[in-house]
């Protein structure tokens, strides 16, 4: 079901858009790639100049090549596009400090460790931050192969806490009524 109607008129300002594909790759590992753009449905002032209306003002890729437990073996980013030219792609080469992260709990700490305030990229991280949820979803049927490791999903979302009765029903050796 999609969202009601707006209360009121109402113009476009600005598009956001975050698209993630993942492939598993036949060397057993997975590549998950996401591409973040920002565009203004009208001119827009930036360092230099006006970009012109519907032009990506933000244009950045990121790759991230993960194993079977979801560690990250290999990175690779570009910025197309940003605000300061080149100057913002600069720091594409510096999101390789994220191989041997895991992408589990505690994956968007590290983002924030890695790349907060000048070591990285706004953008970058928001995208990078997104796509750890993607290679969950990819890894889905590996991740949870093994009946005798308890499900990353359990606990993490409200639907699947490990009291409530998704848990008991779905994944009863992992269901832990309330109080115990």
């Amino acid at each position: 079901m999609p969202l009601p109607p707006p209360d009121c008129a109402r113009e476009a300002s600005h598009q956001r858009a975050i698209t993630i594909k993942a492939y598993a790759r036949t060397d057993g590992l997975w590549d998950v790639e996401g591409w973040l753009t920002d565009a203004w449905p009208e001119p827009v002032p930036v360092a230099g100049g006006v970009l012109p209306a519907g032009e990506p003002m933000h244009s950045m890729w990121l790759r991230l090549t993960v194993d079977r437990t979801a560690t990250i073996v290999a990175v690779q980013a570009v910025t197309d596009a940003g605000p300061y030219g080149r100057a913002c792609g600069t720091i594409a080469p510096d999101y390789g400090q994220l191989v041997g992260v895991q992408v589990a709990r505690g994956y968007r700490d590290a983002i924030r460790r890695l790349f907060g305030r000048t070591a990285g990229c706004t953008h970058m991280n928001e995208l990078a931050g997104a796509m750890g949820s993607a290679v969950l979803q990819a890894m889905w049927s590996v991740l949870t192969q093994d009946p005798e490791q308890k499900p990353f999903s359990i606990d993490g979302c409200h639907a699947l806490k490990s009291s409530g009765p998704q848990v008991a029903k779905l994944f009863p050796r992992w269901h832990r009524p309330e109080g115990d």
